[in-house]
């Protein structure tokens, strides 16, 4: 590591030149068009497996199943799409926005209650999934009275969609009707209370995020980024919809493997790693082995490096992991500049804003607190996030003064360098996935023989945090814990459900408001210690 620098960082000063634009378009349909015309035999996605889309393929499918589409949707029309990580997910993408519709992404492995809440709370007028979630969506049906119509991806990929594709002629890319401020995704976040809102993002915010990675970190034809995360994030389509704009290659895995990783990194030449949680740390659990660092990794970018891994992980792999800090509200917010990265190894230091970003540390007040402070982060932006689905008085309260309030606590340093701190909303991160205890609490109240839930995160240096619940039965009823979770495992995504349960015999400590005070339960100093681990299936 070379000696530390005393100069002001501002990432503008390092991005050639200040005002080159990587994007040009004016919507996402246009690059995914002008990528694949221009170039139609390059590969725009190859799959682990060895499936390989061309360019002309995902345009020639995506523009038939576009014009299936246009039967029934129409503009600011949702629709759910409920998929693993197949190439279909990405057709349905393009071939929603080309209608100017509006995808509504949820987890495939979402159950009863999370699936019916988006499906209630987003109004879609159609739903496409997998064989895998079609009983679910049948199930939950009745409770979404403006569905209409439910597509089933089924078959060989990525013929999954062709039932549909011809029974409409194809929708003409080079001739779409988007608009720049058209929200064409809403991801929902978990928010610190009730259950989660969906974040409404626009032509806007896909253009800027796409045109800032391009400016950070210059891109070409010979370029091929590794997806490991699941395609119901946004992560996996800037990664797609980013190699088509440079003429690059996404290479994807079903699911992240430790044993199948190098392997896939070193079969398709992948040359760049976009990763969260603990990517980084599994694969540093794993067996070393030679394809570790016989790759062409050039970089990666990681969300949250566990700074006292990072050392480790730039000897181990061969290649620099850049630290980045971004929401779906946000997009990318700040990264640490390739010209700092050996400089920044194991501070912890998340980088400073890209251009057109910006960020104040603002204390409860959103006055800006001194230099090497904690306040919370508080981003302002062009095409940020449009707003909270059906919630104005949720995005007002967040985007008081003009500024999102993040509610992550952030510190910035004499260089202007800032380092995450830690959250101020009450949000449970377990691998890279944001948990509402909110939602968590409220599914087991649900349950008729539990009085009070009160769910808070435990430590864990394999995934950031694991969630426990404390439970609280009805007087005289017999439970145990197996059953809780079994129940938590029929509402709830798996990643949802608490790893720890410990029984609480009386009534909870409360606030005025009745609420349940959970400060005393988080201020003990062993959180595991008497609660039961699902994964060993046994009282610590």
């Amino acid at each position: 590591m070379s000696g530390a620098s005393t100069s002001v960082v501002r990432e503008s000063h390092h991005v050639a030149p200040e005002n080159f634009t990587a994007v040009t378009q004016q919507n996402v349909i246009e690059i995914l068009y002008q990528g694949c015309s221009e170039d139609p035999y390059r590969p725009a996605l190859i799959i682990e497996d060895g499936l390989v889309i061309s360019r002309k393929e995902l345009l020639e499918r995506s523009q038939r199943f576009a014009g299936y589409l246009s039967r029934f949707v129409k503009p600011h029309d949702r629709v759910v799409v409920m998929l693993d990580n197949r190439v279909e997910f990405m057709i349905a993408l393009f071939g929603i926005v080309a209608n100017r519709g509006i995808l509504v992404s949820i987890a495939p492995t979402a159950q009863e209650h999370d699936a019916g809440h988006i499906l209630k709370d987003s109004t879609p007028v159609a739903a496409i999934v997998g064989q895998p979630q079609l009983a679910l969506m049948e199930k939950l049906r009745p409770g979404a009275p403006t569905l209409q119509q439910i597509v089933v991806v089924d078959g060989e990929e990525p013929k999954g969609l062709e039932a549909y594709e011809s029974l409409e002629p194809p929708l003409d890319f080079s001739k779409s009707p988007c608009e720049r401020d058209d929200v064409i995704t809403v991801y929902y976040t978990s928010g610190t209370t009730g259950a989660p809102k969906g974040c409404m993002l626009h032509h806007g915010w896909w253009l800027r995020v796409i045109d800032v990675d391009l400016r950070l970190f210059r891109r070409g034809w010979q370029d091929r980024q590794l997806c490991c995360l699941p395609f119901y994030y946004a992560d996996p389509a800037i990664q797609l919809i980013t190699s088509l704009a440079s003429r690059g290659t996404m290479v994807a895995m079903r699911r992240f493997s430790v044993s199948r990783f190098w392997e896939v990194v070193t079969k398709y030449d992948a040359t760049e790693i976009l990763s969260i949680a603990s990517v980084p740390a599994l694969l540093l659990k794993g067996e070393p082995g030679p394809k570790e660092k016989d790759h062409r990794i050039r970089l990666a970018v990681h969300a949250g490096l566990p700074k006292e891994l990072h050392a480790e992980m730039v000897q181990r792999f061969g290649f620099h992991w850049l630290d980045q800090y971004g929401s779906t509200e946000g997009g990318i917010m700040t990264r640490v500049p390739l010209h700092l990265a050996d400089e920044l190894v194991g501070t912890g230091s998340i980088g400073v804003e890209p251009p057109s970003m910006q960020i104040r540390v603002g204390d409860d007040n959103d006055e800006e607190v001194p230099v090497g402070t904690a306040g919370e982060a508080l981003i302002k932006g062009p095409d940020i996030y449009v707003g909270y689905l059906g919630r104005p008085e949720v995005t007002a309260e967040a985007n008081k003064g003009g500024w999102y309030h993040s509610g992550d606590l952030v510190r910035r340093d004499e260089r202007g360098l800032l380092y995450f701190v830690g959250r101020k909303k009450e949000i449970i991160r377990r691998s890279g996935e944001n948990i509402s205890a909110a939602e968590v609490e409220a599914v087991l109240r649900g349950n008729p023989d539990i009085v009070e839930a009160a769910v808070i995160p435990v430590p864990d240096t394999l995934r950031g945090e694991e969630v426990k619940a404390y439970v609280q039965l009805k007087p005289g009823v017999t439970m145990t814990p197996e059953q809780v979770v079994d129940y938590c495992k029929s509402k709830l995504a798996p990643f949802k459900v608490p790893r720890y349960i410990e029984f609480h015999p009386e009534d909870f400590e409360r606030t005025p408001s009745m609420r349940v005070q959970k400060q005393p339960l988080r201020a003990r100093p062993d959180q595991t210690k008497g609660a039961w681990d699902r994964e060993s299936g046994s009282w610590r």
